[in-house]
């Protein structure tokens, strides 16, 4: 699509997404909001020093209501006295030399706010794979509002903003074979069905699954295995229980600030802290040109410059961007070897988004928004401020350009600078 036609294509939706933007205002524009200013000077060193994260269960001004614990250390845990205790590690510590905080979380799956699968407590169902990747994400996230006495345009998190439609299929864990039995006393051949899109084509998964062969930073093996089953039914237990232990910066996820600038990560700008307001509502998916050559000069499309972003016309008043790029086309979220060479933000791309534009999330299709020869400087830029909020490893594939709603959903992890994220677009 030529500059003129991407120009049109948002000129259209602009109107939608300012009238949006401005019903959906919140009293700071701050993504991760603080009761202290940000700017500190030579004759002020203690303003950051006093940074204080808000911690919130309602956003959007009475909109969007946070139903999910938090995870901490007592928080209580399944036949435990003592509470979840310890389930962050921090392998990777700018205290220590790292460019950046890495923390590595440690978690029963049943533990918190969760949802079970068959497999919890249906051994044969375990063993054909109907796992959380095989629910039906319409059932999640469309509520029928039939019978019901309020408008839905005042709900955001069901997890959506008007009424949709529901599926001609009310199983939340579909099958291809039925779960009906044999003859014999067996289940018949259970197929689970994974799918990438729901309810007729109006709710698209846009989160890689996880998997051994999920790439991460600076490894060539992926993030090898994950998952532990610590009580198995096949050993006697009463139900399955599995341990997940995962860097929190693996497959989809989410940056904090905490996670480059250590004077945030003390002061506790952790995933807890971010905004929900920034996290769910429209957005715009926007293809990056292939091809170098843009508006008539040659650009460079295999970095995310000034140059490019600035082709993209991107209007004031859009403040969610999910940006499309060649590193769908390559596939490299489908492979477990870490590629240098994925395409990213440069350190001048970055800053005119700051400067240019009203965008308060950006969405990317590989493990950070950031080119890998300007890896710091481009978060730095992002995150300084504390107003952008980066989504990283998004799954883009076979979805058209143009205007969404997105809902991006973080675990609510006390202490952490990143978290896996599930995000959905709904058309």
């Amino acid at each position: 699509m030529n500059s003129q036609k991407i120009l049109l294509t948002y000129t259209v939706i602009l109107s939608v997404l300012t009238a949006t933007a401005t019903a959906t205002a919140t009293a700071t524009s701050d993504a991760y909001p603080s009761p202290y200013a940000t700017d500190a000077t030579a004759c002020n060193p203690s303003a950051t020093d006093d940074l204080v994260p808000v911690r919130r269960e309602v956003y959007d001004v009475g909109r969007i209501f946070d139903i999910s614990h938090r995870y901490n250390p007592n928080m209580p845990s399944w036949e435990s006295e003592d509470g979840l205790g310890q389930f962050l590690w921090l392998p990777k510590s700018m205290k220590n030399g790292s460019l950046a905080n890495n923390s590595e979380m440690k978690l029963p799956t049943h533990t918190g706010t969760h949802v079970d699968a068959p497999g919890h407590v249906y051994d044969h169902y375990f063993d054909a794979g109907f796992d959380v990747d095989t629910l039906d994400l319409e059932v999640l996230n469309v509520l029928k509002f039939k019978h019901m006495g309020f408008r839905p345009g005042h709900l955001l998190l069901a997890i959506a903003i008007f009424p949709l439609a529901t599926s001609s299929s009310d199983v939340a864990y579909p099958s291809g074979y039925g779960d009906d039995f044999g003859t014999c006393g067996k289940d018949v051949d259970l197929v689970p069905l994974r799918r990438e899109v729901y309810d007729n084509g109006r709710i698209f998964d846009i989160t890689h699954k996880l998997n051994p062969e999920t790439p991460v930073g600076d490894s060539n093996e992926g993030i090898g295995q994950f998952l532990s089953l610590s009580l198995s039914m096949k050993n006697g237990s009463l139900y399955n229980f599995s341990l997940m232990t995962l860097l929190v910066h693996s497959g989809t996820h989410v940056d904090a600030p905490g996670h480059v600038f250590d004077h945030y990560f003390d002061a506790g700008f952790d995933i807890d802290s971010l905004d929900l307001e920034v996290l769910n509502g429209p957005a715009l998916l926007v293809d990056v040109p292939r091809d170098k050559n843009i508006t008539g000069g040659c650009i460079n499309s295999l970095i995310l410059s000034a140059e490019v972003m600035k082709s993209l016309n991107i209007p004031k008043g859009v403040r969610r961007v999910l940006f499309r790029t060649l590193n769908t086309d390559r596939r490299l979220m489908w492979k477990k070897e870490f590629d240098t060479s994925y395409v990213g933000f440069m350190k001048d791309g970055a800053q005119w988004l700051v400067d240019n534009t009203d965008i308060k999330l950006v969405g990317i299709d590989y493990l950070s928004v950031a080119a890998f020869d300007d890896l710091l400087p481009s978060h730095h830029v992002f995150l300084k401020d504390r107003e952008i909020i980066l989504v990283e490893g998004l799954k883009l594939d076979d979805i058209y350009s143009g205007i969404y709603t997105v809902h991006c959903l973080p675990l609510r992890l006390l202490g952490a600078e990143g978290s896996p994220i599930r995000c959905i677009l709904i058309k």
